[in-house]
């Protein structure tokens, strides 16, 4: 494990279950304070317990509740050093069958724009005022069908190019290059959100284990700007390289 992850403060979304609670035992592992922010505080709250780290229960859709929670980092002395915004969803739950766009319901669109982006531009205001001066990084769960397209789900898809548009363009207008903004784009990872669909498949899925491990090198060493993709548990991951204006 990295030892610049020693003593550091990594805020951590969706870390209650999934690929964020992997993380939040590896940088645990390596010696940092995990700060879980997640709605499910039953398995929130025992996780951060059990690795020595805090549970802060947060709707990363509501912007209150963002700042909230980083001002109370900020008011302990706990400025973060990394940060995992990591916490998203599908637009149905994962027994539930494909439905198309034309029948999606309102309120399932407004949801998964809410945790899906909102909460990456949310976070984004929350954390960057104190963490410019302070450096380290911030690193945002994408996905491979951020790339590309996802028929079965384009809500998700949507979701995802966006988060890939707002890592690459926020990252070059930072102006401390002491900070570094990124992004990991995997491919199917074996996580509750999975649709029972894409199961049936056989869609073939990388551990969070695996993953998670990905998620910490970019958080320690990653370049600002940089969009990883990881398409598989054997699979070497590579960056996406795309032109830049001007």
């Amino acid at each position: 494990m990295p030892e610049s992850m020693q003593n550091k403060i990594v805020v951590l979304t969706g870390a209650a279950s999934g690929i964020g609670a992997e993380v939040a035992r590896q940088i645990a592992a390596a010696g940092g304070l995990p700060v879980i922010l997640d709605v499910d505080a039953a398995r929130g709250e025992p996780l951060a317990k059990e690795l020595g780290g805090r549970f802060i229960r947060c709707n990363v859709a509501n912007r209150e509740e963002w700042m909230s929670a980083v001002q109370s980092l900020v008011d302990a002395g706990e400025i973060p050093d990394y940060a995992h915004l990591n916490a998203g969803i599908m637009s149905q739950r994962a027994d539930e069958p494909f439905m198309a766009i034309e029948d999606l319901p309102v309120e399932n669109y407004r949801r998964i724009l809410g945790v899906n982006l909102d909460g990456v531009v949310f976070g984004l205001q929350a954390l960057l005022p104190h963490m410019r001066s302070r450096g380290g990084a911030i690193c945002v769960t994408a996905s491979l069908v951020g790339l590309v397209p996802l028929p079965i789900d384009p809500m998700y898809s949507t979701t995802k190019h966006a988060l890939v548009g707002l890592v690459r363009s926020v990252a070059a207008g930072n102006e401390d290059p002491k900070l570094r903004i990124n992004a990991i784009c995997p491919g199917g990872v074996d996580t509750p959100i999975v649709p029972s669909a894409l199961r049936a498949e056989g869609m073939a899925m990388m551990s969070t284990t695996s993953l998670a491990g990905e998620v910490v090198d970019l958080l320690v060493q990653g370049a600002n700007g940089e969009v990883r993709v990881r398409l598989g548990e054997d699979a070497p991951a590579f960056g996406v390289q795309v032109p830049q204006f001007g």
